[in-house]
């Protein structure tokens, strides 16, 4: 009898983290990417010393399906030395929807020099990104990047890559699983503070 009730709460306890491990990849599950709307070329980049790849975009649809919203990296810089990183997006919000009362934007950056090595801040929450009840709006983000890897050479280059949600600051957060340092994918950052 003994065995059998060891079985069964076994059994149940099994059950349970099945379940909830489903809920948990279910709600959390990594939005799928939507094709980049089609725009003009940039103007050629001179004397900034910018990559010439492409700089990521993304939507971000919270767990709900509620409130899309599509961000553009525009900029993005770092000064390694001051552990801060500085963003420029372009927001945009479906206007069949309505605009979310807040939106949480979380970076990393990493360099090639380094594998397997990046560094990022906590979230931060930008209110009321659409205001002017446009659906499209430009924010500037300062945020803070502990412990970036130094560079090998002053010629390193950083990348980063951004994640948005309208739900909450632990949502923005990517987990260490989805941690990419595919630079195809990834926008390429200015360093402050090099000569």
């Amino acid at each position: 009898m003994k065995k059998l009730a060891g079985l069964l709460a076994f059994a149940v306890a099994l059950v349970g983290a099945i379940l909830l491990t489903q809920y948990y990849t279910h709600r959390y599950a990594p939005p799928s990417p939507a094709p980049p709307p089609a725009a003009p070329a940039p103007p050629p980049a001179t004397g900034t010393g910018l990559a010439t790849l492409p700089p990521s975009s993304s939507t971000y649809t919270d767990a709900r399906g509620n409130a899309p919203v599509t961000f553009k990296v525009q900029l993005a810089s770092l000064d390694p030395a001051t552990g801060k990183g500085r963003l420029t997006l372009a927001l945009a919000g479906d206007p069949a929807r309505p605009a979310p009362a807040s939106v949480w934007v979380w970076a990393y950056f990493f360099s090639p020099d380094a594998p397997g090595r990046y560094c990022a801040g906590d979230p931060v929450e930008l209110r009321q990104p659409f205001a002017s009840g446009l659906t499209r709006a430009e924010a500037k983000v300062e945020l803070t990047a502990k412990s970036c890897p130094a560079p090998k050479s002053p010629s390193s280059t950083y990348y980063t890559r951004v994640n948005v949600s309208t739900e909450s600051a632990f949502a923005a957060r990517l987990t260490e699983q989805r941690i990419s340092y595919d630079v195809s994918q990834a926008a390429p950052v200015v360093v402050e503070g090099k000569k």
